[in-house]
């Protein structure tokens, strides 16, 4: 029955993708074509005047009648692989920072359940990041940032660009905030359901050390809980990243794909919905497997 579980799992992720594929794939050219007579025109943001500042110095405009391959001289193949590398690193650093953060916020959810103010402003907090959308924490912290720089002779982090430098910070702690919030509040209810369970008491009863029942005891109750709910948080903050990499001019996948929406490629769309397709039904099988073996 388990095998049959994951099996079943694992074959939802081709079974998505290709699915996916062929509804953008049918979909998109009809669409594009019958919208060319409400195109924003020069200069009102997602028209044919779409820019995109590339990796490097130069950047080009976009034009209606040609391809994404067309315009930046390259094989599409080669730009869906390039996206798709500046997204993974934003859901890299964005999956490292829900483990490490999310698991000690929801740790101290734990520890604290019996204190009100502390525990609840811990929950409070969680629960409030998580109802903002990704794109507005993107959008305030290009605010804070460029109200610190206002009036400083200091240099303070990028507000927009491509970089494996410190252009990637914001946009990755943008893109991070689901997987954390989400991973603080599902570990922290696991923890707190862990630590009033019997075996625990009577562990603290015998007098054993708080950190031998956190790591013997408490962790392992607690991990598998980690993972699935770090694929929950990613598989939003997938989704979050047209808009984040727009805001930031990140060259990412969800970038190219609003290109391509502007230049009317639905070639390059479908590859993009594709890709993203695969993404996003990776991490709900990676979170289906946890669930089925726990």
């Amino acid at each position: 029955m388990t095998f049959l579980s994951v099996a079943a799992r694992i074959a939802r992720v081709p079974a998505v993708v290709l699915l996916v594929w062929a509804l953008v794939a049918t979909a998109a050219p009809p669409a594009m074509a019958r919208y060319v007579a409400f195109s924003l025109g020069r200069g009102a943001g997602l028209g044919c005047q779409f820019q995109q500042v590339a990796g490097s110095l130069n950047s080009r405009q976009l034009d209606c009648s040609r391809s994404l391959a067309e315009v930046f001289q390259e094989p599409l193949v080669q730009l869906i692989g390039d996206a798709t590398l500046r997204s993974l690193s934003l859901l890299a650093g964005a999956a490292i920072l829900g483990l490490v953060l999310g698991t000690l916020i929801g740790v101290c959810i734990g520890l604290l359940r019996r204190r009100a103010i502390a525990g609840g402003a811990l929950v409070a907090g969680a629960s409030l990041l998580a109802a903002i959308p990704s794109f507005f924490v993107a959008y305030f912290l290009q605010l804070f940032v460029i109200l610190l720089a206002s009036g400083s002779s200091r240099r303070f982090l990028p507000v927009f660009g491509f970089g494996y430098d410190e252009h990637i910070v914001l946009p990755m702690l943008a893109v991070a905030i689901p997987a954390i919030t989400i991973t603080a509040q599902l570990v922290g209810v696991r923890v707190s359901e862990v630590l009033d369970a019997d075996f625990i008491v009577t562990a603290d009863a015998k007098g054993l050390l708080p950190s031998w029942i956190a790591r013997v005891h408490v962790l392992p109750h607690a991990w598998p809980v980690v993972i699935e709910a770090l694929g929950s948080g990613l598989r939003i903050s997938v989704a979050s990243l047209p808009i984040v990499e727009y805001l930031f001019v990140w060259n990412g996948l969800g970038f190219l794909a609003l290109q391509a929406i502007a230049s009317r490629d639905p070639v390059a769309l479908a590859a993009s919905a594709t890709v993203f397709a695969a993404l996003f039904s990776m991490l709900g099988m990676l979170s289906g497997l946890v669930r089925v073996r726990t």
